[in-house]
């Protein structure tokens, strides 16, 4: 692990590291400082649960070959700290507006680096992490997106896809899903709330007060 997180901090000058810190403690108190605020694109979106994937029991989401409409709002990384942010929404997870949010940051894999904030200078260059833990039925886990396939690191385009991931509390991500973006939209102009939750699938503390 030691090895691991030198690796990490060798990608980030001392400006870079202290933003880091910054933000990461900004995450553990609940997101305060603005660190989803960040103005993006947004894309309408195709969810699909993986049909042989092996998901936390007891949730009303997380079934195996479920397919969801979504809307996803990606950050544009402002100087100086190179974050970003994917605000995630599906509308009608749990009937006519009765959304799932999950709010999640450039990051990394495994404990305890899928708890930090890291900059990312491409859509693909780090994995996205909800930071903090929610609760799957009685499982703790971790969720998260990573860029498969991106037309330009730039900015998110129509087709990109992303794997959707899912961490225990102690271990790594794994694929469970797919994430493909469609159209642009403007359509999205409500606020996105971590707590906006349901069907045995909750956010934890600090996680829970993630808005943006």
């Amino acid at each position: 692990m030691r090895g691991r997180c030198a690796d990490y901090g060798a990608e980030m000058d001392t400006a870079s590291l202290i933003a880091s810190a910054g933000a990461t403690l900004s995450a553990v108190v609940g997101g305060v400082g603005g660190l989803f605020d960040g103005e993006g694109t947004t894309h309408a979106a195709t969810l699909t649960f993986d049909a042989d994937a092996t998901l936390p029991r007891r949730t009303q989401l997380l079934v195996p070959g479920r397919s969801l409409a979504a809307v996803a709002r990606f950050s544009q990384p402002g100087p100086p700290t190179g974050f970003r942010t994917i605000c995630l929404r599906l509308p009608d997870a749990y009937g006519p507006d009765r959304p799932q949010d999950f709010l999640l940051a450039s990051s990394a894999d495994g404990v305890p680096f899928h708890h930090a904030v890291l900059p990312s200078p491409g859509i693909d260059d780090r994995l996205y992490s909800s930071l903090w833990l929610y609760l799957a039925g009685w499982e703790p886990v971790v969720f998260g997106l990573r860029a498969v396939t991106v037309a330009s690191p730039a900015a998110p385009t129509r087709g990109d896809d992303f794997h959707v991931l899912l961490s225990g509390a102690v271990g790594r991500f794994r694929r469970i899903g797919l994430l493909t973006l469609g159209d642009e939209t403007a359509a999205e102009t409500t606020a996105f709330d971590a707590g906006n939750t349901g069907g045995g699938l909750r956010a934890l503390p600090p996680a829970r007060l993630y808005r943006g």
